[in-house]
């Protein structure tokens, strides 16, 4: 691989010149600047992100303590309401804990900011040295955040809600209800309905209803429930009592637990009546459900962030690819044996 060296010699120029005019130094002219870095790009130059914090380091006054910063740009949320949210706390803890254990320090960027936009935030990271980036969730993909990618070596976090371009870590979605579908039948409830608000059904990535449709094509059809498709905040409730009036499930699995409400509004209760699961368990929930292990997820992610580092990958991949990481089953209040255990056939 060319190093600045190599530049400056095939453009006649000293190195010092050439090392200046790729930070973007003001001592370099324009065109002089624009030269060299159409010719490191030709030659496939690329920086070595290790030597370029420690002198941003030293510039600093600072000693080189650490392999330096990985960021964590938060889109959606300002700083309160995102560390408001004890997922994304959980999911923050991991990826603090695995930065320190490979000797990086994790930072958090929210555009939410005032006056800061991508494109300042993109002079900042630059300017700082900084190279491993993580899109944090709620992920929404980077086609409309304006950051010049091939400086990074960048990974999203869950499923945005545009083209993917990003390599990602993400949940299991279809392996979770798998999971816990079993676990529901292995408790004897022949009849499970799924409830999914319409936002996460037509989503772009989303895999839930791919897994709960694998499980009940392995059943009789007549043990077979449609999905139902709505939640409290689109006013579904008269649409879901006529859902459960028709297929009278036997345990509902949802994402959060919240249709707990309108089973309460029918006079119903868990798990006397029917059985209740979700899929993305909250923290410290009573309910039965999947933790998706968002720590696991948010220390993946950093490692697959400073493998790209190690091995000079930058910029948007041409393959992107995704890893997903299985949750696993807690036991709770909301369900209990309501008859021999059911077994899926895979």
């Amino acid at each position: 691989m060319p190093n600045q060296r190599d530049i400056a010699k095939a453009l006649g120029i000293s190195q010092v010149a050439v090392s200046l005019a790729l930070r973007g130094h003001p001592s370099i002219s324009v065109d002089l600047r624009k030269k060299i870095q159409r010719t490191a790009r030709q030659m496939g130059y690329r920086p070595n992100p290790y030597v370029s914090t420690l002198m941003t380091q030293i510039q600093a006054g600072r000693r080189a303590r650490e392999k330096g910063v990985i960021a964590l740009i938060v889109d959606v949320y300002s700083r309160q309401e995102w560390f408001g949210h004890e997922s994304y706390q959980i999911y923050f803890e991991g990826v603090r804990r695995r930065c320190e254990e490979l000797g990086f320090r994790a930072e958090c960027f929210f555009l939410t900011d005032p006056g800061l936009t991508a494109a300042k935030l993109d002079l900042i990271l630059y300017s700082r040295g900084i190279h491993g980036l993580i899109l944090a969730p709620p992920y929404l993909g980077n086609q409309r955040i304006a950051i010049k990618w091939n400086r990074y070596a960048c990974v999203g976090t869950g499923y945005g809600w545009e083209q993917q371009q990003l390599d990602r870590v993400a949940h299991d979605h279809d392996q979770n209800v798998v999971l816990a579908f079993r676990k529901l039948c292995q408790s004897g409830y022949s009849r499970v309905g799924m409830i999914i608000p319409s936002f996460y059904a037509r989503g772009r990535g989303t895999r839930w209803i791919d897994g709960f449709l694998t499980c009940q094509n392995r059943l009789p059809k007549e043990r077979r429930i449609p999905v139902f498709v709505g939640s409290e905040e689109e006013k579904s409730f008269p649409a879901f009592q006529k859902w459960f009036s028709k297929w009278k499930p036997e345990a509902l699995l949802t994402l959060y637990g919240h249709e707990g409400q309108w089973l309460k509004r029918l006079g119903l209760g868990w798990p006397d009546d029917v059985g209740l699961a979700c899929v993305i368990r909250p923290p410290r929930s009573t309910l039965a459900g999947i933790n998706d292990r968002y720590e696991h997820i948010g220390a993946a992610t950093v490692e697959l962030v400073a493998s790209k580092i190690a091995m000079n990958q930058f910029g948007i991949p041409p393959y992107p690819k995704i890893t997903l990481i299985e949750g696993h089953w807690v036991n709770g209040k909301s369900l209990r044996q309501i008859g021999p255990r059911l077994t899926l056939d895979f």
